[in-house]
């Protein structure tokens, strides 16, 4: 009766939602389904009635959700994976302490050995521009700073080496992470295969598109 009632109650909370547009593989939208919400109307449902028992004396159950979907579907972090956010984590801290605001740690040379990584701080102005907006046609266009839009190249080497093993993606069982990756093992130590090809990171491509912009401003 317990299962029933819980299940019950999962299909009454994401019922709707389950109803909503499919994904383009016909597949439910998994992300617009709140489990979290669920589970903290399950926890408040279990506090209250311990309430009612007197088998709870604590303070009243308040919960504030936050969506962890793409965490909880993912795999596990990588060596490369796990080096990269203490070092982004450790540049943050060097940030703070400098009493500095609006900056974003930055790490560059990720294809190198950890030792060779180039960390810094790059003022997120510094990634924007000022883009014109008008709220009507015969209204006067307002800037408004938006960040610098990091695109797929299609003719970068990454969609190519995607392009050009599409057909093999498709039929043939070669991924590389089939299950939760490990720190120990074969693979344990790769790195993300577009990072490995392409021949710029993040912060190169955004210095690659400035350079662009003030060419066609001038």
């Amino acid at each position: 009766l317990g299962l029933l009632h819980y299940l019950t109650f999962c299909l009454h909370l994401s019922g709707n939602r389950l109803l909503l547009h499919p994904e383009s593989d016909d597949s439910a939208q998994l992300s617009q389904i709140e489990t979290e919400k669920l589970l903290a109307q399950l926890v408040e449902t279990e506090i209250n009635k311990r309430l009612e028992e007197g088998t709870y004396k604590g303070k009243k159950f308040n919960a504030i959700c936050h969506f962890f979907g793409y965490q909880a579907r993912g795999a596990l972090p990588s060596n490369f994976d796990c080096d990269y956010a203490y070092v982004l984590g450790h540049v943050c801290y060097h940030i703070l302490a400098a009493g500095l605001n609006g900056y974003m740690a930055t790490v560059t040379n990720l294809k190198s050995p950890v030792d060779q990584w180039k960390c810094g701080a790059a003022p997120i102005t510094s990634m924007m521009t000022v883009r014109g907006w008008s709220r009507g046609p015969t209204a006067s266009q307002i800037g408004k700073p938006a960040v610098h839009i990091a695109s797929v190249d299609l003719k970068g080497k990454a969609y190519e080496l995607l392009r050009q093993n599409s057909s093999s993606l498709l039929m043939e069982d070669i991924y590389k992470n089939p299950g939760p990756l490990q720190f120990q093992g074969p693979g344990a130590d790769l790195k993300p295969i577009s990072l490995c090809v392409e021949d710029r990171d993040y912060m190169g491509r955004i210095k690659q598109l400035q350079e662009y912009l003030e060419k066609v401003k001038n």
